[in-house]
């Protein structure tokens, strides 16, 4: 490594840490101890494709050691026999799903049910969109789009094996609405493209490859485009929820405060989750304040089991202002 790339690499990472410190309101020291965080994967057992007591014993049987999440059906933490379970038959037939715990946070705030009309707009590798389907019995009617030709494709087989029924678009996220003209959902998910921060680590040089505070703006300009789009494809009295798995509070608070000015219809409800890692919002950044409503939304720190995240859950009180863009 040249020493231009060296030093670039360290500018990164002491613009990173000064930022967490600002972010979660902690001491340089306590803001390394979380970026160097190491995250557990958990596991969300698959009821479409069999029962999950006998999946249960499945796993007990290769090794598996771990306890339910008393806030997610049929999620367990993973205290041993990961790797055992990640080249089983049970995770290759779709039985098993391994994930992060903070990925089922959206679908729990979305609250799905059956009967409802819903589009996951940023969807592959589709994880969200298969815990959807799972907790409605595959009985709401599930769109699923992406940008990407070659992730659709990836998404598709993989939803397949997971017995996910659904529809597959792909349209370019910020142009939707116009791809998606005269259809509207009772719920949508936007898992929005970001920065990814809660899956850096601060000792790992390739997880600054693209994190530059710059990607940062150009990732909360994409961001609302894509929400405002989202917002002429709900309905009225309908649940939009916004995530994103980074800490940047340019792609989280202020996306929501975005939508709230933009928009007098869009209402925030509480993300309720008492969860252990749990910290304030921000509620300014750069010298902007934003809406005191903000506090509603959910704002994960790092955690061994968690990693960093952040959920808005919005509901559309009436027809939006279309022409207001």
């Amino acid at each position: 490594m040249s020493k231009k790339t060296a030093d670039k690499l360290e500018a990164k990472r002491a613009t990173w840490l000064e930022r967490t410190q600002r972010i979660l309101s902690v001491s340089e020291t306590e803001a390394l101890a979380l970026l160097n965080t190491n995250r557990q994967q958990s596991l969300r057992l698959n009821p479409l494709i069999a029962d999950p007591h006998d999946t249960v014993m499945g796993l007990q049987s290769l090794g598996w050691r771990g306890k339910a999440y008393t806030w997610a059906t049929d999620c367990y933490a993973t205290e041993t026999g990961l790797e055992a379970i990640r080249d089983s038959d049970l995770t290759t037939a779709g039985a098993v799903y391994i994930q992060n715990a903070a990925s089922w946070l959206p679908v729990l705030a979305l609250n799905p049910k059956p009967r409802d009309g819903i589009l996951d707009i940023c969807a592959a590798p589709g994880g969200k969109a298969s815990h959807i389907a799972a907790l409605t019995n595959n009985q709401a009617t599930l769109t699923v789009n992406d940008n990407s030709r070659p992730r659709l494709a990836k998404m598709h087989a993989n939803l397949e094996r997971l017995n996910v029924r659904a529809e597959y678009t792909l349209f370019d996220a910020s142009k939707l609405a116009r791809k998606l003209e005269g259809q509207q959902f009772d719920k949508i998910l936007l898992d929005a493209p970001c920065s990814g921060e809660g899956l850096m680590r601060y000792d790992q040089d390739k997880d600054f490859a693209s994190w530059s505070v710059a990607h940062i703006h150009r990732l909360a300009s994409l961001q609302k485009q894509i929400i405002l789009q989202a917002w002429k494809l709900l309905k009225p009295g309908g649940t939009l929820i916004y995530s994103t798995c980074t800490m940047a509070p340019e792609e989280n608070e202020a996306i929501v405060d975005y939508l709230l000015r933009k928009r007098d219809t869009a209402a925030l409800e509480p993300v309720r989750f008492d969860l252990p890692n749990r910290v304030s919002c921000v509620n300014s950044w750069n010298n902007k304040a934003f809406s005191p409503k903000i506090t509603q939304c959910l704002r994960l720190a790092p955690s061994p089991t968690l990693e960093a995240f952040f959920v808005a859950k919005f509901c559309k009180l009436a027809e939006s202002d279309e022409h207001l863009v």
